[in-house]
This record gives structure tokens, C-alpha cells and sequence, in this order.
């Protein structure tokens, strides 16, 4: 059977009250990934802390995440909660804590140390974006992400050290340690070491999304299932290394990635484009329940059957969405990602976010990806 992983941002709880852990559909959940902690110098040495300590473990803060968490898993004690590690914007200082054996030990006494301190823990997900790829600081790159010496070495030797600290002190096994892996196999992907590193995980997984995006001059399909770049090629070559389908989660957005057409276009996927506002799933949900049929000017539904992937676009002169262009996860796209898992034997879906889909219709995006 295959886990289906949600992520938790932190951060939401400052602009909406119903993004708590208490508005969680815990009924639904399968695995929880609470992002972020990040890796912070400290005593000449790393510790692993949290991005906000108020919202995470303040007592005195009545919405705080963690003491809810403890809350609801004596309650839903199937339900396992992991602390994601990183993030595009708080990878700054993996490379440098990976560097020698003594920094790497600092780091991983103090996530005994944390998970420890909360057991409901029920391990670690590192999510260094990405090791060997050098990415400087500033702008939406936040920390960025300087590379300080043999990242793919010492990426492995990290995971194997951790593996066996955590091994030694909590018993084999008892904690989780996974990894998220960029999905480009000419990029990121290549510049670790799967074929070393995957016996000391238990889950490689997949982001199999922002495989296209505003960045690029045309529109294209962020998460496609198959096709040169795609979650299909990125599960292919991982299998290719020795990494057990079992051990591969491959990823689903709940939001889209976001073009403004440059002019109309019979075909809009793949046409000449420049950016536009990106939307979560519950409101692109609503943009595909007011589509209307090829002929008819407004929101239109669009699906690649060969890639698995989805759109909607805009053919109205006079909506201010005129020509826009929405990558996204529709029901039946997400239904390819699930066959695939069960046809391909992988560990199951990681979804980037759980606050994406849509409480007013019940968790409907959720509740697909139950296994």
C-alpha cells in the first residue's frame, strides 16, 4: 500500500486561523510533514531550529502546532508526523554543516536532542534544495544555497551517520528519515548520489512539480506524468541506480504554475508566454466548475492525455483573465499519478501543500489520494 504525504507550511497560521493543525481533516491524513526547521550555526557547531518558535512550540500560544500535533495523534495515532528539514529558502547552511565529520555530528545530536524533546515525532525529512546545485541568496532564492565543498559525498555520509544515530538511539527503524529529490534529471537529481545513499532512507521523495513555470518563455506542464521531463523519466532513472520503487514517492501540486499568453492561440499549451498570478487548487477548482464549451468565450478546460497533465486558460476579451494560462492537478491527472503508483509498486504521493485543497468541498483532493 502506497502513504500518501501532505505537507504542513508553518507560516499559514499568520494570515488564516483555518490553516491550524486543528482544522486538519486527521481522519484523512495518512503522513504529515511539518515545514520548516532549518539548519543554524550554533557554539561553533549546527542545530536544527525552528523557522518560528512561537508558532511551532510556545505553551503560552494557544494555536501553537506542536502541542496540537501531540493533541490529535493520541487521538489519531495511525497518523505519523515528520519534521521536514530546509526548503527553498532555509537550505543555506546544509553544505557547510555536511563539510567535515565534527559539523555533521553537531547537527545530528541536535536532532536527537529534538526528537527527543517531542517524541510524537515520528522522524526527519531532509529537504536540502540542493546538494551540489549552487544558488545565491536573495530575492525568492532566500538563503540560497552555497556548495562548500563535496556535496554528494557528504550528502551521503550525512544520511549514513544520521541513519545510524538514529538507529543506535531510538532502536532500528523506530524513526523515519526521508529526502525530497529535485525531479530534473539533468539537473538537480544527478548531482547526488541515489545509488549510495538510498539504504539509509526510507523514502526518496520525488518533487514532480515546477517542472515548468513562469520562468520559462512558454506554457507548459508543471507536473507531467510522462514525457522527457517528467515524474515518469525522474522514477525511471532512480529505479536505473538500484533505488526500490517502494522507496520512491513522486510529488502532486496543490496550486498551479501561471502564464499570460502573449496572443491567442488555437493550442495555448506550449505557446509564447509571460508570467501571471499563481493560484491555490480550491481556486482553480472554482475556475473549472464556471469552464464552458470551445466556442463559448471564458475559462476552458484543457488536458494532455500522453503527458497526463492538465490546464485551464482564458479565451475572454473581456475578463481581466484574458489569455491566462493555469498548470494544474485536475481530478483526472491526479487519478494518472495514483494509477501509476499502483502499477509502478512506488511508497506513495508527497503533495506540496495540504492547504491547497478545498475545506468548503471537503477535502475532495485528499480524499482521492486516501490509499
Amino acid at each position: 500500500m502506497y502513504l500518501t504525504t501532505v505537507y504542513f507550511p508553518s507560516w499559514h497560521i499568520a494570515s488564516d486561523p483555518r490553516c491550524g493543525v486543528d482544522s486538519l481533516p486527521w481522519d484523512r491524513l495518512d503522513t504529515v510533514h511539518h515545514a520548516f526547521w532549518k539548519v543554524s550555526p550554533r557554539d561553533g557547531g549546527y542545530a536544527l531550529e525552528s523557522l518560528d518558535p512561537r508558532a511551532d512550540t510556545d505553551p503560552a500560544n494557544p494555536a501553537a502546532h506542536f502541542p496540537l500535533y501531540e493533541k490529535y495523534l493520541q487521538k489519531y495515532p495511525r497518523v505519523r508526523v515528520l519534521l521536514s528539514v530546509g526548503g527553498w529558502t532555509d537550505s543555506g547552511c546544509f553544505s557547510e554543516m555536511s563539510l567535515t565529520k565534527e559539523s555533521r555530528a553537531s547537527f545530528i545530536r541536535s536532532c536527537l536532542e529534538v526528537l527527543d524533546r517531542y517524541a510524537f515525532l515520528s522522524g526527519l525529512d531532509l529537504d536540502w534544495e540542493y546538494p551540489g546545485v549552487e544558488r545565491r541568496p536573495g530575492g525568492g532564492n532566500g538563503a540560497g544555497n552555497p556548495v562548500r565543498g563535496d556535496d554528494r559525498a557528504n550528502y551521503t555520509l550525512l544520511l549514513k551517520e544520521l541513519r545510524k544515530a538514529l538507529d543506535a538511539h531510538f532502536g532500528p527503524g523506530a524513526k523515519a528519515l526521508t529526502v525530497c529529490a529535485g525531479a530534473s534529471v539533468s539537473g538537480a537529481l544527478c548531482k547526488q548520489d541515489y545509488a549510495a545513499l538510498h539504504p539509509f532512507v526510507d523514502r526518496v521523495n520525488l518533487m514532480t512539480y515546477d517542472l515548468a513555470g513562469a520562468w520559462d518563455p512558454f506554457t507548459g506542464h508543471q507536473s507531467a506524468l510522462f514525457g522527457a521531463v517528467s515524474a515518469d523519466t525522474a522514477v525511471q532513472y532512480l529505479r536505473s541506480l538500484g533505488v526500490p520503487p517502494e522507496k520512491i514517492a513522486i510529488g502532486s501540486p496543490w496550486y498551479s504554475r501561471s502564464w499570460r499568453l502573449d496572443a491567442p492561440a488555437e493550442n495555448p499549451a506550449g505557446a509564447p508566454a509571460g508570467p501571471a498570478q499563481e493560484l491555490p487548487w480550491h481556486a482553480l477548482r472554482a475556475l473549472e466548475k464556471s469552464a464552458v464549451p470551445r466556442g463559448v468565450p471564458g475559462w476552458h478546460t484543457g488536458y494532455d492525455e500522453k503527458a497526463a497533465a492538465a490546464w485551464l486558460w482564458n479565451d475572454d476579451p473581456a475578463s481581466p483573465d484574458y489569455l491566462t494560462f493555469h498548470s494544474w492537478e485536475s481530478a483526472a491527472s491526479l487519478q494518472a499519478k495514483l494509477d501509476y503508483i499502483r502499477r509502478e509498486h512506488l511508497g506513495g504521493l508527497i503533495v506540496w501543500e495540504i492547504h491547497g485543497d478545498s475545506r468548503e468541498e471537503n477535502w475532495p483532493l485528499l480524499t482521492l489520494a486516501a490509499p
